[in-house]
């Protein structure tokens, strides 16, 4: 066990005594260090560094006093055990002003030295456990491919890992708080991510009220073009009475997650809604327009002989119409409306908060606004509409049903017009 006894630098002018001490200490140390005054102790121990200054209190050159508040400007935690003959109280006074570790009279008692060496020794080993275990514990923190950070119970940051230091572009936690008052000062706003005020420090109380999978939040890093998008995991209050944050970078999966919804609501000729996207939409508006008594129209249009356009110039063209034709009615609605493809030349509008008679005069203005549009074919496009509003009774079929009715009698009295059912 030598390799944990502590190295020992004793300090003390009076050769007899020095010897005497010197052979006693050479039993519980792994190395002893001899100086006869304090001028020669700080230099040893600026040289050695040792565990335990053993000094007496009352030397020449230097005291004790002085030389050992010397030893704490360079190491604030050293050990420092006092020898002395003297009961001056001004010299105990200086010496618990420096919080030493301990005062032998002399002549010294050697059982009571060697148990004040003893548990010096413990406290250090114990100390240097700490220090391995908190080493330890840091190179695995850092060592995580995922940011991490550790707040106490009362919510002060304690310490974050590299990775999450580099992503925010500080060296150090005490710069970025220089900066920031909270982490959360650096949550950019977004849809469906959690977004705090300025100075709240409740952030991670409001996080942990959130169901795990809505604790999703977006920062942007330093010297990177984009903000990214995270997953927050909160510990339990572990036994050191510490949360422990990880942030999981998601960007990619929430940007795959949204690009596969979008390829699932959106028609892939026109980019505007689908038919699925506007039966959730349909849906939606006509549980609200029922809720709050509002009222809610729809708009059926349909390309008049649009398969004489297929014929005639082929389906390559066609599409670009189809294509045209969508960009002009979705430049020329409102921003409350949403368009949809239901199907081929079918399309449908849909107008929440809008009256039948508003609607009908939104589907002339499209009717006009087709008929006299370039489509760069040598043929008038024109399109046929079906309006209608909800009555009290409607289901989204039967709504549905009758703007499909009014677009089929449009169509049958001739194209080119608009017809409203209720």
């Amino acid at each position: 066990m030598n390799h944990k006894l502590p190295s020992i630098l004793y300090v003390e002018d009076e050769p007899e005594v020095r010897f005497e001490l010197e052979r006693f200490l050479q039993r519980y140390s792994r190395k002893v260090i001899v100086a006869t005054n304090g001028e020669e102790g700080l230099e040893c121990f600026k040289e050695h560094s040792p565990d335990i200054v053993i000094s007496d209190i009352k030397m020449p050159k230097m005291n004790d006093i002085d030389m050992a508040k010397e030893i704490k400007k360079l190491s604030p935690e050293q050990t420092i055990i006092f020898t002395t003959a003297h009961s001056d109280n001004n010299y105990f006074l200086d010496a618990i002003e420096m919080q030493v570790d301990g005062y032998i009279l002399k002549p010294v008692d050697l059982a009571l030295l060697q148990k004040k060496i003893a548990d010096v020794s413990k406290n250090i080993e114990l100390e240097n456990q700490k220090k391995l275990y908190e080493n330890i514990l840091n190179d695995i923190a850092q060592m995580q491919d995922t940011m991490l950070a550790v707040y106490d119970e009362r919510n002060t940051p304690i310490f974050y890992n590299k990775k999450l230091l580099t992503f925010l572009g500080y060296v150090s936690l005490q710069d970025f708080f220089k900066k920031y008052k909270y982490l959360s000062n650096k949550f950019n706003k977004k849809e469906g991510c959690y977004s705090s005020e300025e100075n709240n420090k409740h952030w991670i109380e409001e996080l942990n009220a959130l169901d795990e999978h809505k604790r999703i939040i977006t920062m942007q890093g330093k010297n990177m073009p984009e903000a990214s998008i995270f997953l927050i995991s909160l510990s339990e209050m572990t036994a050191s009475n510490n949360i422990i944050i990880t942030f999981s970078e998601i960007t990619s999966l929430i940007n795959e997650k949204r690009q596969y919804k979008h390829e699932a609501y959106t028609d892939k000729l026109t980019q505007i809604n689908n038919r699925a996207k506007f039966n959730i939409l349909f849906d939606e508006a006509l549980k609200k327009s029922t809720k709050y008594q509002n009222d809610l129209s729809i708009i059926l249009l349909d390309i008049d002989n649009f398969k004489e356009i297929n014929d005639s110039y082929g389906h390559t063209i066609g599409d670009n119409i189809l294509q045209l034709f969508a960009k002009l009615v979705s430049d020329n609605i409102r921003v409350q409306d949403s368009f949809s493809r239901w199907g081929g030349e079918e399309f449908v509008i849909l107008l929440p908060s809008t009256s039948w008679e508003k609607a009908k005069h939104i589907a002339e203005d499209l009717r006009l606004l087709i008929e006299h549009y370039d489509f760069s074919i040598h043929k008038t496009l024109t399109c046929s509409f079906g309006v209608t509003q909800n009555l009290p009774k409607d289901t989204s079929q039967s709504l549905f049903e009758r703007a499909d009715s009014a677009l089929y009698e449009a169509k049958n009295k001739g194209r080119n017009r608009v017809v409203v059912k209720l």
